[in-house]
């Protein structure tokens, strides 16, 4: 066994190298033939000098000969990783349902060891799904090639497994998942810039690609367009990122106003399925995209959204477009109106919700008024918080004026500290009335005092307003549907804690987009996985399903035979029991992968 460089062309005066693993053998007739078992591309890291010193180790692993001498960690690492490809490569495949009688054979239990060990249950889960919604097919289908496609899929499986930069992602697909296994291909050599340049190709064709899919996951799961849901949230970068048009300041989600943003705007079907993405500047108005998102829906599918898109502009260029819509009214003062009784649309040990129907005939709209008695009190423990954190600063401040150093005294400067506690507790300020004493001079402030005002209230607490165009439903079906802004709620809750989407370490236009398009392809993996899991009654979430799965692995097992040979086994562990209901439940075989032969 040796390395051999070979020269494969010659193009413009320059020549071009292969190098190989290759191994003699001798063959029927007595000839002596070369057989190439590794192609290891064209430029191989390894000094030539080391070569031998490499071919003999790799040898060595292979017949189970144990290391007499320490060698170089490059050298040792790299034997390694020829070794088990030669072993997946050249082994002889078999499920075990092929082996009809046991296989006895002698062996030295001392000699057993186990290596390469790689996890492979979440992998084999993510690529048997990703094929259920025809990403492979879809991805062909734009112009990427067998290598592009399982590059693309490398991508989008370690963005939902093991989220991440693209040097992480490389390295987990390199060093810990099996994946390249389940593709049929190798990522022993995977460098994070593959990674790049097949983001910037999927982003480029990111209509084509959420269009298909989409389709495909109707005809999937059979579901109806009754609902459309639009929301926006943004995310923030490390860095200042100067290269990216997109990002900007603004307010953030994630409280991250000191850092730049974008936004994510997101239409998802009623089913929790993206149908349509877009990334925005980080200071975007809400209410200024609606237009450009909704373009796509159906005209007989409801559109769902929040308070902070649903201006009065908005409202009013739905109905010019006939398009049914269900909002949460921007109403401010919100009341319980007079006369019209409650009927109670949820009730646990939780809350009890009780909303009240108001048809308003200048609008031609109807008007749910709702009271939620959970956030009753979350609202009134908010302001008590408040309305503590503002006495105690006013006490504070009263108590400096008796002290004589480090505590304003001066008429303006206490003037201006009270308007800076007005400001910073601005919720709350509107209940008290202060009163300020001071000298006959107005130098210094004498006294502060504050008094509890509650006739100030302007708003009952628990109470929000939907309204809608569809004056023929009736309390629970608006208010159902408005609970449908959960659904893209906790996608952008998955999207930013289970699968990386925050915060962004690059800096480049394209790359940011490419990076969260990547993040929401893996959503649609994600979701599908859920929604079959939820079919079957596993109501678990992506964090338990990941942790349940992360210990299935697939190992080498190398034992030395009687006869002095060295018989190596590369197989799946079988899956325990919280396992083979996830797999049985998403109709995927329990024990990934056929099983390796070889010797040696």
């Amino acid at each position: 066994m040796f390395i051999r460089k070979i020269a494969t062309r010659k193009l413009k005066g320059k020549s071009y190298f292969s190098h190989r693993l290759v191994e003699s053998l001798r063959t029927h007739d007595g000839k002596i033939q070369q057989q190439t078992l590794i192609n290891l591309g064209s430029s191989y890291p390894i000094p030539e000098a080391e070569w031998p010193l490499l071919s003999d180790r790799v040898k060595n692993i292979l017949c189970g000969a144990q290391l007499l001498f320490p060698l170089p960690d490059h050298i040792e690492d790299e034997a390694k990783r020829l070794a088990n490809l030669l072993i997946k490569k050249h082994g002889k495949e078999v499920f075990p349902g092929e082996l009809k009688e046991p296989t006895c054979q002698s062996v030295d239990v001392n000699s057993i060891e186990n290596a390469d060990i790689k996890s492979v249950g979440a992998e084999s889960l993510a690529y048997e799904t990703a094929k259920l919604l025809n990403i492979p097919e879809i991805l062909a289908g734009i112009g990427f090639n067998k290598k592009e496609t399982e590059c693309a899929l490398a991508s989008i499986i370690g963005r939902l497994l093991k989220p991440g930069s693209e040097l992480s992602t490389a390295h987990y697909l390199r060093d810990k998942s099996a994946l390249d296994e389940v593709l049929g291909t190798d990522f022993s050599g995977m460098h994070k810039n593959r990674l790049y340049e097949i983001s910037d190709r999927l982003f480029k064709k990111k209509d084509s690609i959420e269009s298909a899919l989409y389709q495909n996951e109707k005809d999937l799961f059979g579901f109806n367009e009754t609902v459309t849901l639009y929301d926006l949230t943004n995310t923030y970068f490390e860095g200042q990122s100067k290269s990216n048009d997109n990002a900007a300041l603004g307010r953030s989600k994630e409280k991250r106003s000191d850092c730049a943003l974008v936004t994510l705007a997101l239409v998802l079907d009623a089913s929790g399925f993206p149908k349509k993405s877009h990334i925005f500047k980080g200071n975007i108005s809400e209410a200024g995209t609606l237009e450009k998102m909704i373009s796509m829906s159906t005209k007989d599918a409801i559109i769902v959204m929040d308070a902070g898109i649903a201006t009065q502009e908005n409202i009013d260029w739905l109905s010019e477009n006939n398009y049914k819509y269900i909002v949460v009214s921007r109403k401010r003062n919100q009341t319980i109106p007079e006369g019209v009784s409650g009927v109670v649309v949820k009730e646990d040990k939780d809350n009890k919700v009780t909303s009240y129907l108001v048809k308003n005939e200048d609008l031609k709209e109807s008007e749910l008024y709702c009271h939620s008695e959970a956030m009753e009190r979350k609202s009134n423990d908010f302001l008590d918080k408040f309305k503590k954190r503002f006495r105690d600063e006013l006490q504070k401040l009263s108590d400096g004026l008796s002290k004589k150093k480090g505590s304003p005294k001066k008429y303006d400067k206490v003037c201006e500290k009270i308007g800076r506690l007005k400001e910073k507790y601005s919720k709350v300020a509107r209940f008290y009335e202060i009163d300020i004493t001071a000298d006959e001079k107005r130098e210094n402030i004498t006294s502060i005092k504050w008094a509890y005002v509650a006739e100030k209230q302007s708003k009952e607490p628990g109470i929000y307003c939907i309204r809608t165009n569809q004056t023929e439903l009736d309390n629970i079906q608006i208010w159902q549907t408005y609970r449908m802004l959960n659904d893209i709620e906790s996608a952008f809750r998955i999207l930013k804690t289970d699968l990386g989407l925050r915060p962004i370490y690059h800096q480049l236009t394209d790359r940011v987009s490419g990076h969260i398009f990547i993040t929401l392809l893996a959503y649609h993996i994600l979701h599908t996985i859920r929604c079959k899991l939820k079919a079957q009654g596993i109501n678990d979430s992506w964090d338990s399903i990941m942790s349940k799965l992360e210990n299935h692995y697939r190992v080498i097992t190398s034992l030395k035979r009687e006869n002095s040979k060295t018989l190596h086994i590369r197989k799946s562990m079988r899956a325990n029991s919280e396992q083979l209901k996830i797999y049985q439940a998403c109709n995927i075989p329990s024990i990934p992968l056929k099983t390796i032969l070889t010797e040696n």
